[in-house]
């Protein structure tokens, strides 16, 4: 599980992270990548190259999604994914619930419109409308989105599961593809009107669901790779997050693979990375004896591999494996390894982007 500062905004890390997902592939045998993105998007995609239908890099990349797609260092990744996934080496997946990113057609239009045409017409139009509001915001003001919304969603997609159930139309694979779909949608909309604790918490524990659904329709053994923000993949959250109990995606993967998983985070020195909404930050000053400054102390590499010994040893120290902000942990109990960078930057904006 290869993780990165909850911002989504370090280019060095986001190209090292591509380097190392290739190499993990290509010489590591890891033939499953599953990112922090639409479960709906890598659901059809999937089918469709099941099908020998033609898909492009830049669906794969629209997949992803928005968090690293515009990245100029992330280019490479989605047509060499592509061509392992076409030439049936590796399995591609998204953990991700959520609905209403930019520019995924499928689970923002054409997934609605699918799941809309299970049921019978009189209820068809009401049933996508109410959806389509939902994932695009569309509600006003003076009505805005309400627990009665709500509740007409939770029934249409209650039906479209009921209906999906005896489709003849569909074979038994698209069937149970149609089910996971609903199945999700129902976990994001039930979260609706919940307190961020409450969101972050079965947003993550949503994932691990959606993970071991994607496990599942490939059930020889894998060596996956998981790309997602290190506050998900760490071996439990960060104490200032969720529930505070430690529960997150990560838990659920340690508790289920044990010492099968393994939980990489990132940090840097010094520099700087671009947070949503405020533009280019610096990286605060580094705290006396933190990971990062033990790490880099007596050498002039670029970045340094930490592995759980040496983790182990250092033991608690400040650090800022989650965001850019200090906090003094016990960091092998919440990664198996770090790499520390002696100086980040922001990713550069591809061409046209």
């Amino acid at each position: 599980m290869v993780g990165e500062s909850a911002t989504h905004g370090d280019g060095h890390t986001l190209a090292f992270k591509v380097a190392l997902v290739e190499r993990l592939i290509d010489q590591c045998g890891f033939d499953g990548v599953f990112f922090e993105a639409s479960h709906y998007e890598f659901i059809d995609l999937n089918r469709r190259l099941r099908m020998r239908q033609t898909v492009t890099a830049a669906e794969v990349s629209s997949a992803i999604g928005g968090l690293w797609k515009f990245n100029q260092e992330f280019q490479p990744l989605p047509p060499f994914l592509l061509a392992k996934a076409q030439s049936g080496k590796v399995f591609l997946g998204g953990i991700d619930d959520q609905l209403g990113q930019l520019g995924q057609d499928y689970a923002n239009v054409e997934m609605v419109a699918e799941l809309s045409g299970l049921l019978p017409p009189e209820d068809r139009q009401a049933c996508s409308l109410a959806l389509h509001k939902r994932i695009f915001s569309d509600y006003s003001d003076s009505s805005p989105y309400s627990q009665s919304d709500r509740a007409q969603i939770e029934t249409c997609l209650a039906e479209m599961d009921r209906a999906n159930a005896p489709e003849k139309a569909a074979d038994l694979k698209e069937r149970e593809e149609r089910q996971e779909m609903i199945s999700a949608g129902q976990r994001w909309v039930s979260r609706d009107f919940s307190s961020d604790t409450e969101y972050m918490v079965n947003r993550d524990r949503s994932m691990f669901q959606n993970f071991k659904w994607l496990v599942s329709q490939n059930p020889k053994r894998h060596k996956i790779i998981i790309w997602a923000a290190t506050v998900h993949i760490a071996k439990q959250a960060d104490p200032t997050w969720g529930d505070h109990t430690g529960t997150n995606f990560g838990s659920f993967v340690h508790q289920k693979y044990g010492s099968h998983a393994f939980a990489l985070g990132f940090s840097a020195l010094t520099g700087s990375y671009r947070q949503p909404g405020t533009g280019v930050q610096e990286i605060p000053s580094v705290p006396t004896g933190s990971v990062e400054t033990k790490t880099l102390q007596g050498n002039q590499y670029g970045a340094v591999y930490v592995g759980p010994e040496q983790l182990a040893a250092i033991g608690t120290a400040p650090g800022a494996f989650f965001r850019h902000s200090w906090q003094t942990l016990t960091w092998p109990n919440f990664l198996d390894g770090v790499v520390v960078f002696r100086e980040e930057h922001p990713p550069t904006r591809a061409k046209g982007n």
